[in-house]
């Protein structure tokens, strides 16, 4: 479950006139059941969910706590201790966890209806949130700044905190990390800051029924998916329902024709090596963040030595992931898929290790 639909079924929810809760992990010690950024909404009279900040008997303590504060809009703060003792029913983690409870009403449909909006499209900001309890949620949407001192503004309307509280933070914005962050602001004032980013987007080449399970396993861990193949009756909506694009085109032009940048994945998987290899050449020269292509040791060698006469240059030959996936002995479509996206979440998540040298097969022996 990601923040778009958590988002997504709040603004249905406030549609309906009646509140949601908000549940968010905003700080953690040691080691704990939920991390920073977990999220769980609640609403309803029976106390339904979406999304989840670690699960167990914590997890139920904090719907019990919402259920009695749903008709209110306020907000408070929980802290669960996780103490290591053998008979806690909470856990032995032996960490610690707090969790902001925000309880929204129909006024903020606005606010929850924007980051629908904005994540759909790609935009980039941040989520700012007072940690006040006892009081009213105040919680604004900032869009990627281009005007500090509008945004800071901005902030201090919606928020009711003095602009050069925020002033520095803005400016900064763009500055911040990729996970969520707690920051006490001059006076003590205490904010939880979470940025919104652009999905990932995984740019398959090749609509095969290999294409058909990578697609859905890197939808289910969010990213974001478009199939690229030459064959309309194998790249198209029936086939590929959870794709967020289809393109039909040959595999000679596609590339000069889509927007691949450092937060693109490039998985290569066409029906055959010499459509691999037109894709694979295009690919090294755009700054997409991984570029996979599937095949035998053999058929790697063959391809990377190719680009090598061609005039590829060396250091843009090791950026090839082939044979593409983490090796778990799979042998199915669904094994070799689950390895592929294991593979890019890895990448997502850790980054490329510089040693041992991510090539299964050399580039350096291979040429």
């Amino acid at each position: 479950m990601n923040d778009f639909e958590i988002y997504k079924k709040a603004a249905l929810v406030l549609k309906k006139g009646e509140n949601v809760a908000l549940a968010t992990v905003i700080s953690t010690e040691g080691s704990t059941p939920g991390k920073v950024g977990y999220k769980m909404l609640v609403w309803g009279h029976d106390a339904q969910t979406i999304g989840t900040v670690g699960g167990g008997l914590v997890e139920a303590e904090v719907i019990d706590i919402v259920r009695s504060m749903l008709p209110k809009t306020e907000n408070r703060v929980l802290r669960f201790n996780f103490d290591g003792l053998s008979e806690s029913e909470r856990g032995i983690c032996g960490g610690s966890m707090e969790v902001l409870i925000e309880i929204f009403d129909q006024k903020s449909l606005p606010l929850f209806e924007d980051l629908c909006t904005a994540i759909e499209k790609g935009q980039k900001g941040a989520i700012i949130s007072i940690i006040s309890p006892k009081t009213a949620p105040k919680k604004v949407f900032l869009k990627k700044i281009s005007d500090p001192a509008f945004a800071a503004a901005s902030a201090e309307k919606a928020l009711r905190v003095p602009i050069c509280d925020f002033k520095t933070e803005i400016e900064n914005i763009d500055l911040l990390i990729e996970q969520p962050e707690r920051k006490t602001l001059r006076g003590g004032v205490e904010i939880f800051i979470e940025p919104v980013l652009e999905e990932p987007m995984v740019f398959i080449f090749g609509a095969g029924h290999l294409s058909c399970h990578i697609c859905r396993y890197a939808k289910s861990v969010n990213f974001r998916v478009t199939v690229c193949d030459d064959r309309a009756e194998f790249a198209n909506k029936n086939r590929f329902p959870d794709a967020d694009s289809i393109i039909v085109e040959s595999f000679e032009v596609v590339l000069d024709e889509i927007d691949i940048n450092r937060n693109s994945y490039i998985v290569i998987v066409t029906r055959g090596h010499k459509s691999d290899q037109i894709v694979l050449e295009k690919a090294l020269k755009t700054e997409a963040k991984y570029v996979g292509m599937i095949g035998s040791k053999k058929k790697t060698a063959t391809i990377l030595k190719r680009l090598k006469e061609k005039g590829i240059r060396q250091e843009a030959l090791r950026r090839v992931y082939s044979p593409i996936g983490i090796s778990i002995g799979a042998v199915t479509p669904q094994e070799i898929a689950l390895s592929i996206v294991c593979e890019l979440t890895k990448i997502r998540r850790l980054g490329d290790a510089p040693t041992p040298n991510h090539m299964k097969v050399s580039a350096r022996n291979a040429l």
